[in-house]
Order: C-alpha cells, then sequence, then structure tokens
C-alpha cells in the first residue's frame, strides 16, 4: 500500500476539532420552575465548561470519518506488475498510438482506446527521472509532440485527443507511422532513443511493426489486452460487420430501379454458437427499406435491397447500416455510396476495318461483347468511319467530341495532321482513348500525331516466332492476368484468356519516362494491353487486333468481361461496383487544372488547389459518408465524371484476429513497469457506513434527552 498524496495526512490534524468541539459543548440548561421563586433576586447567568467527554462513541464515529476522509484525499493505492518493458535509464521515448477503427473495440465494458489510455499513464508513471517524451498517434490529424520533460503535456494532449470522438479512424496502419514517429525524435544526441507503440494484436496493429525503426532506435510493442494465459485469451470479440457494399442497375424491374447488396460477416463468435439474426436498414433520401438475414459463426450473408430512382436524379445519397442491437465494433455497422440511373458511357467507335459480312467487321465481337453486358442501357455506342470523324472534327473543333466519354479507334488508320492534336486535347480534358492495331495501323503517322498520349510509342507488326527465343513458336499466348490492374480488380483465378493464340502482334519502344501500367502480357514478355493517365483522360493500347485477323482472342470466355471491364475503365465508368469510393485516411486525387471545392459530410467545404504537376490532393478524408466535388473547369468538355465519391471504412479494420506480439528485450538496463490499483473504493463505502452511524447515534442521544 502507498499513498499518491502523503502530504494531505497533515490533514489528519484537525482529528483534534471534535475533541474540542465535545470539550467545549455544553448541555442546554433545564429551566425548574418552583413556588418561591419570586422571593429570589436574579444574578448574572453562569457558563460552566463540561468536565468530562459524553457521547464517547459518537466522537469516535466523528474522528473515524474525519480520519478516513483524510486517508481517502491522500490517495492510497497498491501496485500490481504489468508486463510493459520500459528503459530504466534516463531516455528520449515517443509514444505511438493506434488510432485506427478496430482501437473502438469494447471488451468488458471498456475500448480498447480506453485501454491505450491506461498503458500511457503507466509509461509515464515507470520513465526514469531525466526522460523526454513525445506522443504520436496514426491519425494524421491527432497530437504530434516532440519529446519533452513535461509528462503532463503528454497525458493532457491525449486525453483532449480521446475526448473528440469519431471520427478518430487512422490513416495509416500502425507500422506506417513509425517513420512519423522517429522523425520526432530527432538525432540521438548521445541518449538512447525508444519508440513505445500502444495498440491492439491485429495485423495492422501491432503485428504490423518493424523490428526498428533505425539501427539505434528500438521498438517496444505493449498490447492494450494482456492475455491470462487461457486459450481464449487472446479470443476476438464477437461483432458483425458490414464489409462490402455495391449496387448495378436493375433494368428488368425497371429502367430506374438498382439492386443494392451488403456483405455482413460475424466475427469472433464459437463454433457451436446460435444463429444470429441481424436487422439491416436501407436509407435513400427519406425512404427506409429494412431488411433481415441470419448469420452463422464466422460466416457471412448477404442482403438485397431493389430501389427505384426518381426521374432525373443523378447521384443519390445512400446507406446501409445493422440497427436494433449493440454491437462490440460500431464502426463497421455502416456503409455509404452513391447510386445514380444516369451514369451512362457515351462510346464513339472508329472501325477502321468495316465489311458486309458481319464476321468479318473490325468491331463486330467487340460491340457483341458490348451488348452481353450486364447493363446495355449503361452504354451509348455510335460508330464512324475514320473520314466521318475527321470530318466533323474539322467542322465542330473540340465540340464535335464534348459529349464523347471514350473514342476507340479500332484498327483505324492515324487520324490526320490537322485534327490528331484535337483529340490530343479532349483526352488531356478527360476523354479516354483506346487503340487497337491491325493491318490498317501504321506506327510512324500514329507516333508523330499521338504519340505524346500514347503508353508507348509503337514499333511494328511482327508474326509470332520472329523474336529471339521464340522461332519454334508460331503463337502467342497470354501470359497470368495482371490481377492488380484496376481493369480486373475484384476478379481472381483464370479469366479465360490464357489459351489465346496470337499470330501476329505490334511492337512498342521502351520508354522508362512514361508511366505504363500493363494489365496483360505476352507470353514472351512483350506488352499486349497497356494503359497510362494523360492528364485527366486515360489511355489504353491493345498490341494486337480486336477481331479474328491476328488472334483469337474473341473467342476466348474471357473476351466479353475483358471488353467490357476496359471500356468502364477508360471511360471512367464503373461496371456493377461501389462507384468511386476510398477508404477512410486515404488520399484522394484528382486531376485538375483548377481548384476544387469538396464538401464533407459534416457539410464542411475545403478548397484544395492543384500541384504543380497538376493533381488535387485531398487528404481530409477521415469521416466515413458522401463526399461531393464542386470545381472550376476551364475550357471545354463534359463534367469530370467523379464529381461525387464515398469514404468507407477499411473493411480489413473488421477482422480483429489476434496475434501473439513477442516481449520487446530492449537491453539489460530494462525495468518492468507496475501499474498503481486505487484502493479508495472500500474507503468511501466505509465513509457511508460511518456517516449512517452518526446518523444513527445522533437520533439515540436526541431520544435519550
Amino acid at each position: 500500500m502507498s499513498l499518491l498524496a502523503p502530504a494531505l495526512l497533515l490533514g489528519l490534524l484537525g482529528l483534534s476539532l471534535p475533541l474540542v468541539a465535545h470539550l467545549l459543548g455544553r448541555e442546554p440548561p433545564k429551566k425548574i420552575p418552583f413556588g418561591a421563586i419570586r422571593f429570589l433576586d436574579a444574578g448574572d447567568p453562569v457558563v460552566t465548561q463540561r468536565r468530562r467527554l459524553h457521547d464517547r462513541l459518537l466522537l469516535l464515529v466523528r474522528l473515524a470519518l474525519l480520519a478516513t476522509l483524510v486517508l481517502l484525499l491522500a490517495r492510497p493505492v497498491s501496485f500490481a506488475p504489468r508486463a510493459l518493458t520500459v528503459l530504466s535509464e534516463p531516455h528520449d521515448a515517443v509514444i505511438l498510438v493506434d488510432a485506427s477503427m478496430s482501437m473502438d473495440l469494447v471488451v468488458d465494458g471498456t475500448s480498447d482506446l480506453q485501454r491505450a489510455s491506461d498503458v500511457v499513464e503507466t509509461i509515464l508513471d515507470a520513465l526514469p527521472a531525466g526522460s523526454r517524451i513525445g506522443l504520436i498517434t496514426s491519425d494524421p490529424r491527432g497530437p504530434h509532440l516532440a519529446p519533452s520533460a513535461d509528462k503532463n503535456e503528454i497525458a493532457r494532449e491525449l486525453a483532449q485527443w480521446i475526448q473528440q470522438g469519431p471520427p478518430r479512424r487512422g490513416g495509416w496502419v500502425l507500422g506506417e507511422a513509425v517513420q512519423a514517429a522517429a522523425s520526432l525524435l530527432g538525432p540521438a544526441r548521445g541518449r538512447s532513443q525508444v519508440i513505445y507503440a500502444v495498440g491492439d494484436r491485429t495485423t495492422r496493429g501491432l503485428a504490423s511493426l518493424p523490428a526498428s525503426a533505425a539501427s539505434d532506435i528500438a521498438i517496444v510493442p505493449l498490447p492494450t489486452r494482456q492475455p491470462t494465459g487461457t486459450p481464449s485469451s487472446l479470443a476476438v470479440a464477437e461483432h458483425v460487420g458490414i464489409v462490402k457494399l455495391e449496387w448495378e442497375p436493375a433494368p428488368e424491374v425497371d429502367p430506374r430501379a438498382v439492386h443494392i447488396r451488403a456483405t455482413l460477416r460475424r466475427f469472433g463468435a464459437d463454433a457451436d454458437a446460435d444463429v444470429l439474426s441481424v436487422r439491416l436498414k436501407l436509407q435513400v433520401e427519406h425512404d427506409a427499406t429494412p431488411a433481415e438475414v441470419d448469420l452463422e459463426p464466422g460466416g457471412t450473408a448477404k442482403a438485397e435491397f431493389t430501389h427505384t430512382l426518381l426521374d432525373g436524379g443523378a447521384a443519390t445519397k445512400a446507406r446501409v447500416e445493422i440497427v436494433g442491437r449493440d454491437d462490440a465494433l460500431p464502426g463497421d455497422d455502416v456503409r455509404h455510396l452513391w447510386i445514380s440511373n444516369q451514369d451512362q458511357l457515351a462510346v464513339t467507335i472508329v472501325n477502321g476495318d468495316p465489311s458486309q459480312l458481319r464476321a468479318h467487321d473490325e468491331v463486330f465481337f467487340l460491340a457483341t461483347a458490348l451488348r452481353a453486358a450486364a447493363a446495355p442501357d449503361r452504354l451509348k455506342l455510335s460508330s464512324l468511319a475514320p473520314e466521318q470523324l475527321e470530318r466533323s472534327l474539322r467542322e465542330g473543333g473540340l465540340k464535335a467530341l464534348v459529349d464523347t466519354d471514350l473514342l476507340i479507334l479500332a484498327n483505324a488508320r492515324a487520324p490526320q495532321a490537322d485534327v490528331a492534336p484535337i483529340i490530343v486535347d479532349r483526352v488531356r480534358d478527360g476523354m479516354g482513348l483506346w487503340v487497337t492495331v491491325g493491318d490498317r495501323v501504321e506506327a510512324t503517322p500514329y507516333n508523330q500525331r499521338l504519340g505524346d498520349v500514347l503508353p508507348l510509342l509503337l514499333r511494328g507488326p511482327v508474326f509470332a516466332g520472329t523474336a529471339p527465343g521464340r522461332t519454334q513458336a508460331r503463337t502467342e499466348g497470354f501470359a497470368p492476368t495482371q490481377l492488380s490492374h484496376p481493369i480486373f480488380a475484384g476478379r481472381s483465378g483464370e479469366l479465360g484468356l490464357r489459351q489465346t493464340q496470337t499470330r501476329r502482334l505490334f511492337l512498342l519502344e521502351p520508354d522508362a519516362k512514361r508511366a505504363t501500367r500493363a494489365a496483360l502480357l505476352f507470353t514472351n514478355g512483350a506488352p499486349a494491353l497497356l494503359t497510362a493517365r494523360v492528364g485527366e483522360g486515360r489511355v489504353g493500347l491493345l498490341a494486337t487486333s480486336i477481331d479474328r485477323d491476328w488472334t483469337d482472342l474473341p473467342l476466348r470466355p474471357g473476351f466479353v468481361p475483358l471488353m467490357q471491364r476496359t471500356i468502364a475503365f477508360l471511360g471512367g465508368l464503373s461496371d456493377a461496383t461501389s462507384g468511386s469510393a476510398i477508404h477512410v485516411g486515404e488520399t484522394k486525387e484528382f486531376r485538375s487544372k483548377t481548384a476544387l471545392y469538396i464538401q464533407d459530410p459534416a457539410a464542411v467545404e475545403t478548397r484544395s488547389g492543384p500541384d504543380t504537376d497538376g493533381w488535387v490532393r485531398f487528404e481530409n478524408t477521415q469521416i466515413p459518408g458522401h463526399y461531393q466535388v464542386r470545381r472550376e473547369r476551364a475550357g471545354i468538355g463534359r463534367a469530370h465524371r467523379n464529381e461525387v465519391f464515398a469514404v468507407q471504412t477499411n473493411p480489413l479494420e473488421s477482422d480483429l484476429a489476434q496475434v501473439e506480439i513477442p516481449v520487446a528485450q530492449l537491453s539489460e538496463d530494462q525495468v518492468d513497469a507496475v501499474v498503481p490499483v486505487p484502493q479508495g473504493r472500500w474507503l468511501l463505502w466505509l465513509i457511508a457506513g460511518l456517516l449512517g452511524a452518526e446518523v444513527v447515534l445522533r437520533w439515540r442521544a436526541s431520544m435519550a434527552r
């Protein structure tokens, strides 16, 4: 037992006050009337001091009450060992606190973030004299305090940050914040340097930490919850989260209808637990639609809503949330998205090799694949001959392409030199461009007229088997699909393209200065499908034909999804996905020549200007919900398609699988911290009992008189 404020024991001197009060006190005089009082002369009143103590039991109760109150103010504590390692010599340190959504997990009535605050207090109490301490969190907007000797400032700033409440979603995985913590430490200056990382035992928490921030900076992981030695001590608290939300048009129901699907997952439940019934609600403007799903332990379930939008609703806010239950992790119980019934992609196809025979027409297979789309009404297709395109560009200039979201040059000769700059300008202004090659494509004219926007310059066509080391091969296949490319986002496994046989292909000029991405490669390593971002537009290049002249790609099962996804990506249209959405804390990037005004869910509008490279980078995405963009546009062109976006909680934060964290070993000069455990609760009960006894004794004394 120890006291945090022993100086307050001087208050025990006040125990003399009840004793003095009892000695100075006197009983009220009693008047005894008798018959001869009129014959007595009145004298001065005489006050006598009490010579002995009365009501001794009441006096003892009052003395005990006062002594107990003084002891309570002195803050008695006992010290219990805590598995927290700190350096025993004076040193410089930074406390790094995990600020991610998983820290809002409530276990036994206390969140991990509240436990983190207790761990920080323990560190501050255990640091040796002369140490300097700083503070940083994985929330970019959280406190950033350089090391100093003022421990009270650390506790005060951390408490204020926690009291702010959500949004408090870290923009970094805990391991990614280590470098920011190391930068606060600065030069070593002959002192040891330590980063005390406080967080949960998840893969994005303490398990993401490196072994050290630098050769001379140690990292000490400090879990918010310590294992108790039982198999369930690191078990995941049971909770339910919405891990995915997507939508797609539903023309089979109504031209204005959309399907909205929410995927739920149940975490941390015992294998023998009962099926859990979960209620959800879809909120679209003022309309609410309920739904209910059953979840097995550790299982997933999908809830589907169908909603009919009003005419003219270009972009409508929608929200799906779990209702009717107290969840241990409330941060993943709601998700937001934008839905629309007017999100249509205008595609202009320039057919460079038309034919009366449909199977020999250059764009026959492409048009067939697009008509097989899940929502063909989202595509507005038009076809032009190369001469028609050039004539319209000469007559209308940029206005000729103002309503075109994606221009496809399918085995078409390069546009003439007088109209090619118009296409280049529209691409930079936001239009997509896709070039597919064939017999009509010549490298030199394309490089001269459209080379500024092509992913790579064209070298020339070759037959399969003419490349070095490939003389025995008569065809080239496709290498495994580059699933990291946005065209294939959300897909996994074989897409039905591996067996493709290509007899002829275009070789490209390597150029490390061009920022290109390969979606498909040939088996010889040559690029098959490349994309690049040019200004505000996207450009794609297919190094073989889109019909059967050079390849049998149109006959492969993966041709239809490849065409649909490529056109949706290059045109900026999502195919049956949640639309434009990012995770909390991520940076939203816009290509813009002018400033953007971005309104967050709290209706606060922020002005963000472009940098020297023409990019607007919006970082204030800490609040989940709907965001709207108001753009100062210059020049001619349709409004940028990405004028709204949603911010979602990262579904990885819902997976709270606990990982065993090794105990840190700093050096031989280390100590195990102890936790002060307040012992004032039993004193409060004692004070309450003494007050009750004092009331009873006073009542008995009054009755006796």
